[in-house]
Parts: structure tokens; sequence; C-alpha cells
């Protein structure tokens, strides 16, 4: 008997095959005329047996179907001021062209689209420009998503600065983009201008909402090396490109002490499952969060 462990493998790659047929008339895939492979229809007859009204093949359809619906879906509300820039068109044959080169590997959707970015910056539907532009806006899209599932650490008060072991929030993400992408969010359509690289921290507020700004490319080596942790001196123990004004220092420390960037580093017994502090609970969109994402690491472990 086939063990079931690999049963469930080979249904799972099924699956993953490309959507064909009456199911994918009902997507906004761009059309194609081929009917499904000889190989899915060979894995239906292996892995299911007919039934009273329906065929292997049709059998597997209806999962398969569902599944794709489910991806397609799911990565379209992940992302959707790169599906406003790219077009309908150019903007699926993208998804399709990544589900299939990197399908889902964890188990919740929120981390379909963690690959997109790099993914992107490769794919040959989109000349040059776009990749770029595209790239960018999936990678800052993402960690809009990632700062929702992120972990709080407690902030320190200015009086402690100077003697705690400082690290930043685990949900400030810090990016740097090779163009401006964070203005495709106002624009009709892509329109591109300036494509100069800008430095950018995403993080979750006080209310629980995602917030972002730019920031200096000084300020973010600072934050980069307050990621590593570490005490306050540790911060200007290396030079940078540039060497900031006293004024900008202080300007930028005091941003990050109200925004309650600057936290605790979490000790080596805490290390592992850190406290996670919400604030303003009741204010998070929790429509954004994998609610089974808890229960379903429990089960993997």
């Amino acid at each position: 008997m086939r063990p079931l462990e690999q049963t469930q493998r080979e249904f799972l790659s099924a699956l993953q095959m490309p959507l064909r047929g009456r199911s994918r008339a009902s997507t906004e895939l761009p059309p194609v005329d081929e009917g499904h492979s000889p190989e899915f229809l060979a894995k239906a007859e292996e892995l299911l047996k007919h039934g009273a009204n329906l065929s292997p093949a049709e059998s597997l359809e209806l999962y398969h179907r569902q599944y794709w619906f489910r991806l397609l879906d799911s990565i379209a509300e992940d992302f959707p001021v790169l599906r406003k820039m790219a077009g309908e068109e150019s903007f699926w044959s993208l998804m399709e062209a990544y589900l299939l080169d990197c399908p889902s590997a964890s188990f919740t959707l929120r981390h379909l689209g963690s690959r997109l970015a790099d993914f992107t910056a490769c794919w040959d539907g989109v000349e040059e420009v776009k990749r770029r532009w595209f790239s960018a806006l999936a990678r800052l899209e993402y960690a809009y998503m990632e700062i929702f599932e992120s972990a709080e650490w407690e902030s320190v008060p200015p009086a402690d600065l100077a003697t705690a072991e400082l690290g930043l929030q685990p949900h400030v993400k810090l990016l740097e983009l090779t163009v401006p992408a964070d203005l495709c969010a106002e624009w009709e359509n892509f329109s591109p201008e300036d494509e100069a690289p800008i430095y950018l921290a995403v993080w979750r507020d006080e209310s629980g909402r995602a917030a972002q700004c730019r920031i200096d490319p000084v300020e973010f080596v600072l934050l980069a090396r307050l990621r590593q942790r570490g005490m306050l001196a540790s911060l200007f123990a290396q030079p940078t490109d540039r060497e900031p004004a006293p004024e900008e220092v202080s300007e930028w420390f005091s941003n990050w002490q109200n925004r309650r960037w600057i936290a605790f580093a979490p000790t080596a017994e805490t290390e592992e499952f850190p406290i996670i502090q919400h604030r303003g609970v009741r204010d998070i969109d929790w429509s954004r969060i994998d609610k089974m994402g808890s229960q379903a690491r429990l089960m993997e472990d």
C-alpha cells in the first residue's frame, strides 16, 4: 500500500499543476486553448476512484480549481497597488508565473507572496523598467503584511537609553528600494519619472494600524545597527558614509522614541517566545491577520 505521506505529496503536486479548461475560464488568467495535461489525467486515475457521478479527472479538477481560486484571490488581495500599476493582463500573467515557480510552502496564505519581489525582479514578462518598479512595489506591499504578525517588545524610556541593551521593534521593517515605489499608491496608472533610490520604514503604530515614512540613508544604517542589538554606544562605533549633524541625530532619536521603535532587547530566556504586546487591540484590523497562525505553528512543532 502506498504510504499516506507519499499520496498527500502527489496529490498536492497535482493541485499545483497549471489551471486549464473551464476552471481557468472562471478566473482572470490569460486564456489558453489546451486542456489538462496527460500527466494531470494520469495522476487523477492513479489517486482517485470513479464515483457515481464523477470520473477521477472530474473529481481532481474540483480540488484543483478550488486550490487555484483560493491562491489567486488571496494574492490579489495582498498586492492591490501592484495590480493597479501592472494592469490586469500583466498582473495575472505575473501571478500565474510566480505561483507555478514558487508554490505555497507555508501553512498560511499570508506568506504566499514572500518570494514575489525576487521573482518579479527576474521575470521576463515585462520590460526592465517595470521589473524594477514592480519588484520594489511587491517588497513594500509584503512588508505591510509582515508588520501585522511581528512581535512588539517593551519600549525603552529615555532614562534607560544609556544603560539598557537596545533593539529595534520586530514589527519595524526597513526597506532599501531602488525606485520610489511608495509613490505608486497615489498614481492612477504606471507613470514613473524619478528613479532615485529611497529608504523606508514600515511599522505598526500604537493604534495597531500600518504606517510608513521615508528615512535618511544614515538613519537607515543606524536603525539597521539597532536591529543587531547592543548598547547605545555601539550604534556609533563605526563611521557612516556621511557624518550626521547632532541636530539630525537628536531629531531621529526623538522620532524613534515617539514611535516606540527602540525596545529592550529580549534576554535568552524570553527570546524563543517573545511577548507580543499589541496596543490598542480593539483598533487593529483583525481581518488582515491569520487567526489560525498560532495554532498552525503549534501543529507544525
